[in-house]
């Protein structure tokens, strides 16, 4: 996914955070919202189609994927 200068709705999509952050270490996944860290770090900077690809992602994660805490 590349990294676009944000739009002017960017702002629309709130983040996935959930402030539990920690990494799964065999996943590499955040336990509380599920983004690796490049979507986490660049979340400010995606465009909201960006950000809907992210959740999109987000819950085919949640459905598939056991992350350990």
């Amino acid at each position: 996914m590349s990294v676009t200068p944000p739009a002017a709705d960017a702002g629309d999509i709130e983040s996935p955070c959930v402030r539990v952050c920690i990494l799964d270490r065999v996943q590499r996944l955040c336990i509380g919202c599920y983004r690796n860290l490049d979507e986490i770090s660049f979340w400010s900077r995606y465009s909201n189609a960006q950000r809907q690809e992210v959740l999109a992602q987000i819950e085919i994660r949640r459905a598939t994927i056991k992350l350990e805490d």
